[in-house]
């Protein structure tokens, strides 16, 4: 079964679309006013026998995909992406020639993100960070879930990890990641010794990060405190909000935003 029919199976688009925007029951279906354009009576229809949605004033129309498509404006791949977590479905890796530019530097990102949480966890260096964490009141389950990682105080650990998984130091550096050298024909890691806090986009894909000085290294960093990633395909600084993907849905359904300075006041 490919992952799509798979995700459509295990999703019901009732309960999909009540994610986003409320549903009434009118018979056998359900509707709404239509978050694709303004309108006081309710001709957005959602059928749970066909699992498809169908707007009778704008037209707009299709199955869970499409509807993600238009809400959150993704291409199909990156709706796959979205839902597939939802419904438990493991996409494979795609050979890397196959797969676009976009995707290979999400791809990085995420492997990034996974590098940094387990050294958080798991490296020796990462000790004072944790117990700096776990000062400012942070539990396990909570580093977890905003995915909190570390980065080694080494020129190449993570440039070393993402060649060995078939990345070019080239495409590594459009996601900001890592830096040329300026007299020299080599990389080096733009994140080292740091607190890494991964910035999503309001999909939960990783686009940048923001990085705190180790505890012990604040008194004499030259770098500042906080260093960031640099704006790249992936992040724009203008459209991104550091937590916006965890806050989206509460914040339609409560018509309210409350917006804080740092990563560690919104965790």
């Amino acid at each position: 079964m490919q992952p799509s029919e798979e995700i459509k199976q295990k999703l019901d688009i009732v309960d999909l679309i009540r994610d986003y925007i409320p549903l009434t029951q009118a018979g056998m279906n359900f509707r709404a006013c239509c978050p694709f354009h303004n309108e006081k009576t309710p001709s957005f229809m959602v059928s749970p026998d066909k699992q498809i949605f169908h707007c009778f004033g704008c037209g707009k129309g299709g199955d869970i995909f499409k509807f993600v498509m238009e809400m959150e404006g993704l291409e199909f791949v990156e709706a796959l992406r979205l839902l597939a977590p939802k419904a438990g479905v493991e996409l494979r890796r795609q050979d890397p020639r196959q797969t676009s530019e976009r995707m290979r530097l999400q791809d990085i990102m995420d492997i990034s993100r996974k590098y940094f949480n387990k050294l958080l966890r798991e490296s020796p260096s990462a000790e004072n960070a944790r117990k700096y964490l776990k000062g400012r009141g942070l539990k396990q389950e909570t580093i977890d879930e905003w995915q909190v990682g570390f980065s080694l105080e080494l020129w190449d650990g993570l440039l070393n990890v993402l060649k060995k998984q078939g990345y070019k130091e080239a495409e590594i550096e459009k996601t900001g990641m890592i830096i040329k050298h300026q007299t020299r024909h080599s990389y080096f890691d733009r994140f080292r010794a740091r607190i890494m806090f991964p910035i999503m986009d309001a999909n939960s894909n990783v686009v940048a990060f923001s990085a705190r000085v180790s505890p012990e290294k604040e008194a004499t960093e030259q770098m500042g405190k906080y260093i960031n990633s640099p704006q790249t395909a992936l992040y724009n600084k203008s459209k991104i909000l550091f937590g916006l993907d965890k806050a989206k849905r509460e914040i339609k359904s409560q018509d309210l935003a409350i917006v804080v300075e740092g990563q560690m006041d919104v965790v």
